[in-house]
């Protein structure tokens, strides 16, 4: 095996490099592998740790390459960009094989929001790739960019068709990635020019850079629960325990300002058993124990209702948090429901700030649907109501006096209640995108033209005793408006400011904007025709790509909202069928009525909601039952939420039977009070909670695995831990291994370390260990009641019988380095409680 460089030691402090070779992966050796992909995102892990598209193509290029070296890039945070600068580590490099960006096939980038296109040339200059495709050789891999910006990344795109990607793939890939990445492992040894063009003519969707020529964005037209992101590796966050399952795609509505409703249709939804099924794989693939419903409107869904009985019956939690107002406020039982499935917080995209905002921006919510819904809502038990507001710039004093009349209401209402929710009111300012009716609005791009507006409606909410939030950084506000509508002529100014080491992490450098400002107002990019109002042949870039909404949809859409007119959504209802607004997404009149006479499935109304009551209720009583497990040492530092899912991943994987019965898995001595923060790593014997509908059956079927002594990957299960409390023992052995390179004067600092907490000891030698002798006043203190130390090949030892008093983390951190406990070595045996 290849042995790793000093510097990546410095990696154990960052969570996407844990636990370097993962087995979740599934990968070969790296030099053994045939082909090899990387996959890239360009924002760090902390920001996207809980989205799923490099997870989406993780399972796409695994099923189409199962033989794959597949990885995974995230934008190095600020300490990793510092470390990889000192070190001269190319930026872009794998986080499990730590091989940099050429060593690779190919590179799928994902690509969310135009901001971070910012950081695609930024990440090429530091990682030594040449910039465009022009200029990069066979001997660099193939570079793709897609993802929900896809449609709004022309600033990585020349006026001729040069790019800094040999390729954009848009639209939906569902079923294509993998197809598109067997023909270019297929075709590798062709030469680049040749592979591109070949690939981009037999696969829909996919741009090759080169020329400004015709391509089709692709719509999954009959979505099936196969394409679902199911099957991919663990990563360590605070998400492992939690997985997403998309229900539906697209969105029935007209937002005036919605780029991904524009983007996505026509709306789709998942038949309930296939989402029914899909859940049970993922439960068992994942090992996760919460189930997020992925939607843009998750209510929108026909089977909704049932949806949340049914998965409850399988998660210890499901969630779901984007949803429309009107629908929560007219759908029968859908907030009753939601309160009893435990969802305490409530968010609402209610956008303008009155009635005829709110009609500009096509948003098809009424006053009397939102005021009877808060209502409904300050009655219910429910911790807190968020409330979204987009501010247009075009709002009057009319729209302002409204707005603090519905602030005054809210406060009184509130105030009578029994139980105030806390409730926020939450703006952010409108960009104008492409693809949308509002991408023939003024641009604003005047600070001054925004404060006075900002300050009344901020005013309001405080005033009437409401938390106001702004998501207003004016220098990223302006640079990705430019960036959303502006034309090919960018590509050639981001790339010189990334030259300057400009990059996008949380903020934007301040004088970003005051720099790219000044380079295209001198260049005759800031002009009247870019920055005001567009009529219906204004050029907007990536004209190149057709889609399934016509332009002159758009544009009658905009002038619609400029004269007020809100014509509503095509969703059907319970009251009436919907009405086709005749844009053009649904392939068919099969697809159109599938909409139009959409209505959400109403349950046996005697039986729904106290079903749904008696089955959180029962969840509640629950009581888990304990077993000791013994973790592999490649366990240890990795976060609470990852060994968790990663156990009752192997369990469900193992042992299938148990899906339907388990709920959760869960380390319950050392990640939990008291000693969470004491015994930051450590592997060996543990015990877990285990939470399930039948504990009786369980017990039985854990106490035949442990007479079979079956290992399970990456653990034991030992036996039964009876008698046992969370987080409670009174005795363990800990054997410690600390490198000496890392460590030093590890023997000065355990001695100091325990002479803090003023416990007397002595040691005595016996051959090369020197073993500790306490009194019986020392052993009543519980933090150490034996044990020996020693130092072999400048690495240091100790076997400790400790008590519960003893901090292994205070001790570690008397190393004063980042992150110690990633470094040292704690192995756990012989429990007592």
């Amino acid at each position: 095996m290849k042995t790793r460089p000093a510097w990546t030691n410095h990696l154990r402090q960052g969570s996407p490099f844990l636990p370097f070779g993962n087995p979740t992966f599934g990968n070969p050796d790296f030099d053994d592998a045939a082909y090899r992909v990387l996959i890239v995102r360009l924002s760090p892990f902390r920001d996207v740790d809980r989205s799923i598209p490099h997870l989406f193509l993780f399972q796409e290029v695994r099923r189409a390459l199962p033989d794959a070296f597949i990885d995974l890039a995230f934008f190095p945070n600020a300490s990793e960009r510092a470390l990889f600068e000192r070190e001269n580590i190319p930026f872009l490099i794998g986080s499990q094989s730590l091989r940099p960006a050429g060593e690779f096939n190919l590179l799928l980038i994902s690509n969310a929001y135009t901001l971070e296109l910012i950081n695609l040339p930024y990440l090429l200059i530091r990682s030594g790739i040449p910039l465009f495709a022009s200029q990069r050789g066979p001997e660099w891999p193939s570079i793709l960019l897609g993802g929900s910006n896809a449609m709004a990344a022309q600033a990585i795109i020349r006026e001729d068709g040069d790019s800094l990607v040999d390729g954009i793939f848009f639209g939906e890939g569902e079923g294509l990635v993998g197809d598109m990445v067997r023909h270019l492992q297929e075709t590798r040894f062709l030469s680049l020019c040749l592979q591109k063009n070949l690939v981009s003519s037999q696969m829909p969707g996919l741009w090759a850079a080169g020329s400004l020529h015709s391509v089709q964005k692709v719509v999954l037209q009959r979505p099936e629960a196969r394409f679902l992101p199911l099957d991919y590796p663990l990563l360590n966050s605070d998400e492992a325990r939690t997985a997403s399952l998309q229900i539906n795609y697209g969105c029935p509505a007209f937002c005036s300002f919605c780029f991904e409703g524009y983007d996505r249709k026509p709306y789709r939804e998942l038949p309930l058993p296939d989402i029914l099924a899909a859940a049970r794989q993922v439960k068992q693939a994942q090992g996760v124990e919460e189930l997020n419903l992925y939607s843009f409107n998750f209510n929108t869904h026909q089977d909704i209702l049932e949806m949340i009985l049914e998965l409850h019956r399988l998660f210890e939690r499901v969630s779901f948090k984007s949803q429309r107002g009107d629908i929560l406020q007219q759908a029968a039982r859908l907030l009753e429901a939601e309160v009893e499935a435990g969802k305490r917080d409530f968010t609402l995209g209610i956008e303008g700030i009155s009635e005829h905002q709110r009609a500009w921006l096509r948003k098809s919510l009424p006053s009397d649907d939102i005021v009877s819904l808060l209502n409904r809502l300050l009655g219910a038990k429910i911790r807190r109501i968020k409330l979204f507001y987009i501010l247009t710039g075009h709002e009057t004093g009319a729209d302002v006096t409204e707005f603090r009349r519905f602030v005054k209401w809210l406060k009184e209402t509130r105030r009578s209640r029994n139980r105030p929710a806390r409730v926020i009111f939450s703006f952010g300012l409108l960009i104008r995108m492409p693809r949308t009716p509002l991408q023939y609005d003024r641009l604003l791009l005047d600070e001054r033209e925004w404060r006075p507006l900002i300050g009344q409606v901020k005013s309001a909410c405080e005033t009437n005793g409401f938390e106001f939030r702004l998501a207003f950084d004016w220098p990223a506000y302006c640079v990705s408006q430019v960036l959303a509508l502006g034309g090919h002529w960018l590509a050639d100014h981001i790339v010189a400011l990334a030259q300057k080491g400009y990059c996008f992490d949380t903020t934007l450098p301040p004088e970003y904007w005051g720099e790219l400002e000044e380079r295209l107002a001198r260049a005759g990019h800031l002009n009247d025709a870019f920055l005001g109002e567009k009529g219906a042949d204004y050029p907007f870039p990536l004209e190149f790509v057709r889609s399934n909404v016509s332009a002159e949809f758009l544009y009658r859409q905009y002038q619609e909202a400029k004269s007020v007119e809100d014509s509503g959504y095509c969703l059907g209802s319970h009251e009436q069928p919907g009405r086709c607004l005749g844009c053009g997404a649904c392939s068919d009149a099969e697809q159109r009525r599938a909409i139009t006479h959409h209505q959400i499935h109403q349950p046996d109304n005697s039986r729904y909601l106290p079903q749904l009551r008696e089955l959180m209720a029962r969840k509640q009583r629950l009581e888990p039952v304990y077993f000791r497990l013994r973790l592999d040492s490649w366990l240890a530092g990795l976060s609470p939420e990852f060994i968790n899912g990663f156990v009752f991943r192997e369990l469900l994987t193992q042992y299938p039977e148990l899906v339907d019965n388990l709920l959760t898995a869960r380390e319950s001595l050392f990640t939990v009070r008291p000693n969470a923060n004491r015994f930051p790593a450590v592997s060996g014997e543990t015990v877990f909670a285990l939470k399930a509908w039948d504990a009786r059956s369980l017990e039985t079927r854990f106490l035949s695995l442990c007479l079979q002594k079956n290992l399970v990957s990456g653990f034991q299960i030992i036996g039964p831990a009876e008698g046992f409390t969370p987080g409670v023992f009174t005795k363990l052995r800990l054997d410690m291994h600390l490198p000496g390179d890392l460590f030093p004067e590890p023997r000065a600092r355990l001695e100091q370390h325990l002479r803090s907490a003023y416990l007397p000891y002595s040691l005595r030698r016996e051959g090369e260990q020197l073993c500790f002798d306490l009194p019986k006043k020392a052993l009543k203190k519980k933090i150490l009641f034996g044990g020996s130390i020693e130092t072999r090949d400048g690495d240091f030892f100790a076997r400790l019988e400790i008590g519960p008093k003893f901090d292994l983390a205070a001790f570690l951190r008397t190393f004063e380095r980042p992150n110690p406990f990633r470094h040292a070595q704690a192995h756990v045996s012989g429990i007592e409680w």
